[in-house]
């Protein structure tokens, strides 16, 4: 409506020459994100796991949805490890946790 063009008007106007998305638009595209994304719960394998920590390490911004939900559970921590004058981070697995 009015109001949309207006406000694409005013992002034109204020980053001329720059990439603008009117605020409906940016919601549209966080919706169907958010919709279309793995849900907790979801059974998967390690290769689809893989897959995906290897698609979320060349995002900006891999810990949040766009909506800001987490997108990242810590599973392991340091702190213990750290505590007790150990400092090999690396993930040993259950057994030496």
């Amino acid at each position: 409506g009015p109001a949309d063009v207006h406000e694409m008007v005013c992002l034109l106007r204020d980053s001329p020459g720059e990439h603008c998305r009117p605020s409906k638009v940016s919601a549209m595209f966080a919706s169907r994100a958010c919709r279309s994304a793995i849900m907790i719960g979801t059974a998967l394998t390690k290769a689809k796991m893989r897959l995906i920590c290897r698609h979320m390490g060349t995002m900006d911004q891999p810990w949040n949805c766009p909506h800001g939900r987490p997108t990242m559970r810590h599973l392991y921590d340091l702190a213990p490890r750290e505590a007790s004058g150990n400092k090999d981070t690396r993930y040993m697995g259950p057994q030496n946790a």
